[in-house]
């Protein structure tokens, strides 16, 4: 980057060591208490909060568009923990809340904006949280703090739109107004048409991330050198891993968890495959979701050649291709006779296969669709018996529900998408497991999951909307 050269872990380990004792941030040299500062802004405008509140003095006016030179105001820090606080999530490593930044809100949003308008702002480690996955490794996820969400949710928000006109249509992961949704539908029009995927995996995209090359794609866009001092320090801050010790990114890694780092994953990726996709290859359809990228082939040739030149590509640009979860894919349907052994893929936790449809006239034809995986579905099921919430029979059904309810609506709204017809199989457990509950809780069924289950029925038509699922028609799963 156009920062300078990069500090050797040990200068950054003496530069975080003399921020111990201030959460992570440099003290500014003209830095007092809200209240104390002298206003800059001849123009004081009412914001949401016109008094200050949470460490200042009451009936003072607090001056949210006031700025030091930078484009920035205590507006914008205002925005931005609104956004962090509606997206919750844990502590990082100071072990502050949401609910303890906010029981002090307008002082520390004003420390926060008072640090980066001086240049002083100095991110603290980011909390290591190691996250279990199915085939036995881990995802390490790096949790910065509330204070440091909020700086890089006021960053991220400043410098979108002008990436935004810059990336790929063929880009869904982490943009405004794309999603999963969309994703899903580009990737199902696409098996229609062709009969070949190519599924990507990218091995540990966001720990190899080079800071060099993302430091060049940066440089194109930003021209700010007060937003380029901000992402390189976020790059380089340190992790506390869940041993308590900190360890220091050598010239590559994004933390996987901050606010910013899908913006910066989606600018890398846009250089290293997308736009070079579109330009050496403009007749190819893709799809790409943050790491995830699913490419469609007219051949089984085009394929395997396409798979060899993006791994070649990657490579340029430091990434590797994980060969063992990379796969060609054939599409297979009705009108398609290839014979090929893998006939399925995973994207965005939906596989991908050959399904039986019925089409309007009644006729059963092979086609190629998505549905919830096998996986996640065993992942729902598992967190259902693990829960154990058929042993709570000193609880009311209304308490049960408003435990079930927000992991059900989650799980339902996002896996409902394609074939919905497919979560039935996971209702039916969970609608066995309230069985279960009702014979414990009532003596009056006894073992009897039929009366049980008769009585359930009746509650859904009585009060439909108990449970989520009810409401959405699985009450008979």
């Amino acid at each position: 980057m156009s920062s300078g050269k990069h500090k050797s872990a040990d200068d950054r380990q003496g530069e975080y060591a003399k921020l111990k004792g201030g959460d992570g941030l440099a003290r500014s040299s003209v830095e007092g208490s809200v209240m104390e500062l002298e206003r800059r802004g001849k123009h004081v405008r009412s914001g949401p909060s016109s008094t200050t509140s949470g460490g200042g003095t009451p009936g003072r006016k607090t001056d949210w568009y006031e700025n030091r030179g930078l484009p920035i105001t205590l507006k914008h820090f205002l925005d931005a923990y609104l956004k962090v606080k509606r997206n919750r999530g844990s502590h990082g490593v100071d072990r502050q809340s949401l609910m303890d930044f906010e029981s002090q809100l307008v002082r520390n949003l004003y420390r926060l904006w008072n640090r980066v308008s001086s240049g002083s702002y100095f991110p603290p480690a980011v909390r290591e949280k190691c996250i279990p996955k199915a085939d036995g490794k881990v995802r390490k996820l790096g949790i910065p703090t509330v204070g440091d969400r909020i700086v890089q949710q006021v960053i991220k928000t400043y410098i979108e739109p002008r990436l935004e006109v810059e990336f790929s249509p063929s880009s869904w992961g982490y943009r405004p107004k794309r999603g999963v949704s969309g994703a899903l539908n580009e990737v199902r029009l696409g098996v229609r048409k062709y009969a070949w995927v190519v599924d990507l995996d990218i091995a540990a995209f966001f720990d190899n991330v080079s800071h060099e090359k993302l430091g060049l794609a940066l440089d194109r866009h930003v021209s700010e050198p007060w937003i380029r001092i901000l992402i390189y320090r976020w790059l380089t801050a340190p992790i506390l891993s869940e041993e308590g010790q900190l360890r220091y990114r050598q010239g590559r890694g994004t933390p996987q968890g901050g606010v910013i780092s899908p913006l910066l994953a989606n600018l890398y990726l846009h250089y290293a495959l997308d736009r070079w996709l579109e330009a050496e290859h403009p007749q190819i359809k893709f799809v790409r979701y943050a790491d995830d990228v699913i490419v469609h082939c007219r051949s089984y040739d085009e394929a395997i050649h396409l798979r060899n030149e993006i791994a070649l590509r990657l490579r340029a640009c430091e990434l590797e291709l994980n060969l063992d979860k990379t796969q060609v894919v054939f599409c297979k349907r009705t009108n398609r006779r290839y014979k090929y052994k893998i006939v399925s893929f995973d994207f965005l936790s939906y596989t991908f296969k050959p399904r039986v449809k019925v089409r309007p006239d009644g006729m059963l034809f092979t086609g190629f669709d998505g549905g919830v995986s096998r996986k996640s579905e065993q992942a729902f099921c598992g967190k259902l018996r693990r829960s154990k919430f058929h042993l709570w029979t000193r609880r009311s059904i209304e308490q049960i529900a408003d435990y079930l309810n927000p992991i059900v609506s989650g799980w339902l709204n996002y896996f409902g998408k394609l074939n919905p017809y497919l979560l039935i199989r996971a209702m039916r457990t969970l609608n066995n497991r309230l069985v279960k509950w009702v014979c414990r809780r009532y003596k009056r069924y006894g073992k009897s999951a039929r009366k049980a289950a008769r009585f359930l029925r009746k509650l859904a038509e009585e009060r439909p909307k108990l449970f989520y699922h009810w409401s959405k028609g699985y009450h008979t799963a």
